[in-house]
């Protein structure tokens, strides 16, 4: 027998589980980067030959997400290091920011082992201002620069300002070193069309990855379960499923040869 006290309406909203608390913005739709990807060249590896490579990271994971591929893949030794905690990615909510630095710091030292390069532990900074002393971090990054080094850096124009203010470190680091620098974006394919990307000047390209390196980033990725779970019920993950997917084509930064 039917109970009519309740609309059937009403039924049917009592059963849906409640909105999850938004963290990330939506992205833009994957198949305008898929498209785009499908009509280019895989380019070589830029790490090859490379003496060392020096990996910096704005925030633990930035390494893994823009780069892991050719940070498993390199056959020479990998150096990381990140220049801040990543303790205010949930700022404004009710959590313990060293605490959650503490616990990033932790996944990150595991993730780029998993990749095959070693933690180098250098100053940080708060989360979130880069920007304010981008003139100490180049000095740091030049102090750590090694003759021959491949530098590989977050995107100068990456939509993230803690990502933009690393990249033009590393730029200046390496100008003054004589260093290659090579960047990798984060946000850039999840929050820009490619279009968008071209207006900078440059473009996003793929790199060609082994099946060795391509299972090394899986399983670095992995490490970050504090980014792909909910830190509390109801709410949705700091990297959603969508920003990997974004992501599961190996990327770098390129001038655009035809602006």
């Amino acid at each position: 027998m039917t109970d009519l006290s309740v609309p059937p309406s009403h039924a049917r909203h009592r059963e849906l589980p409640p909105p999850l608390h938004t963290m990330t913005p939506p992205s833009v739709p994957l198949r305008a980067w898929q498209d785009r990807l499908a009509r280019m060249e895989a380019r070589p590896d830029p790490l090859a030959g490379a003496a060392r490579v020096l990996v910096v990271s704005a925030h633990p994971h930035d390494e893994t997400l823009g780069a892991g591929r050719l940070i498993a893949g390199h056959a020479g030794p990998v150096v990381a290091l990140t220049l801040t905690a990543g303790e205010n990615c949930l700022a404004g909510r009710d959590v313990d920011t060293v605490d959650v630095g503490m616990l990033r710091l932790a996944e990150w030292r595991s993730a780029v082992a998993d990749l095959g390069a070693d933690p180098l532990d250098t100053p940080r900074w708060v989360d979130g201002t880069l920007d304010v002393h981008e003139v100490d971090v180049a000095r740091l990054l030049l102090r750590t620069l090694q003759p021959g080094d491949v530098l590989l850096a977050p995107w100068s124009r990456d939509p993230d300002a803690d990502h933009r203010a690393a990249g033009r470190a590393a730029r200046e680091a390496g100008e003054a070193a004589g260093a290659t620098v090579v960047e990798y974006p984060v946000w850039a394919p999840y929050l820009r069309t490619p279009h968008q990307v071209q207006e900078t000047g440059h473009q996003l390209v793929p790199v060609e990855s082994g099946l060795a390196a391509a299972q090394a980033w899986r399983r670095a990725l992995g490490q970050y379960l504090s980014q792909l779970q909910p830190w509390q019920p109801g709410w949705a993950p700091l990297v959603p499923a969508d920003f990997v997917q974004h992501h599961l084509t190996q990327l770098v930064v390129e001038a655009d040869r035809h602006p």
